[in-house]
């Protein structure tokens, strides 16, 4: 009897032993460490705050810049970009006030965070590009639609022009009046957020890498998005250069 007592004692010893083991799994020490969370700098003020006037922005008018989106006979999504347009300040918001197609250089940076106080309510098309250096980088791009909404897609770029397989839509949202807008790079993943609303989340951007932060408006068949911005700020981690 006690023998009998003693292998069910040890067959639920054995039994409690290999549950824990399925559930606590040893570190080894070759394996890699957590990766430290980015820790970002303060706020550098593009538009808005201390800075009052263009002409005291670092924020810069590109009006010789081109690029072609991955379809570029599409009267709506982005297609061939040619920025003839100019940029000023009308009523307190910097907004384009010439051209079909317009840009702005907002910045150069690998991790970022960017902020932006807009409207982009009214018919037409415009991106943002991130990590664009030599023709190659990441973009967004959003048009609103008469009947069919208002389509955001994500892009990789290369040779100044959309790569149509990485080309897709993630969301649909329709801006309405003034809104901020957030633009976060880490580690290579990127995250978009207007108000309250997510539309895309640690995004994984293969071979992605520090470049220009570029926003713009492009032509369709309704003209270009009326964007207006009323304020902007940039941030990068505290380790960059």
């Amino acid at each position: 009897m006690q023998n009998l007592f003693c292998r069910q004692r040890l067959i639920q010893l054995l039994l409690l032993l290999a549950v824990f083991q399925s559930v606590v799994t040893p570190s080894r020490a070759d394996d890699p460490a957590p990766a430290a969370p980015v820790k970002f700098g303060p706020w550098k003020y593009l538009l808005g705050g201390p800075v009052k006037s263009l002409q005291k922005s670092p924020i810069k008018l590109l009006d010789q810049f081109e690029i072609t989106g991955a379809f570029p006979k599409d009267s709506y999504l982005l297609n061939e970009v040619v920025c003839d347009g100019e940029w000023g300040m009308v009523k307190g918001a910097l907004q384009q006030t010439s051209g079909r197609s317009a840009a702005l250089h907002l910045g150069t940076a690998q991790d970022f965070e960017l902020e932006l106080g807009i409207n982009a309510e009214g018919h037409g098309g415009w991106f943002m590009l991130f990590g664009f250096q030599n023709g190659h980088g990441y973009g967004i791009y959003n048009v609103n639609l008469k009947t069919s909404g208002s389509p955001w897609h994500i892009s990789e770029f290369r040779g100044n022009a959309g790569i149509e397989t990485t080309d897709r839509e993630f969301a649909r949202y329709i801006c309405r009046g003034n809104e901020s807008l957030t633009v976060r790079v880490v580690d290579s993943h990127f995250t978009l957020q207007i108000a309250r609303r997510v539309l895309i989340e640690n995004e994984e951007l293969p071979a992605y890498s520090e470049g220009d932060i570029i926003l713009g408006v492009y032509d369709t068949n309704y003209g270009p998005k009326p964007v207006k911005i009323y304020g902007a700020r940039l941030r990068t981690p505290l380790n960059a250069p």
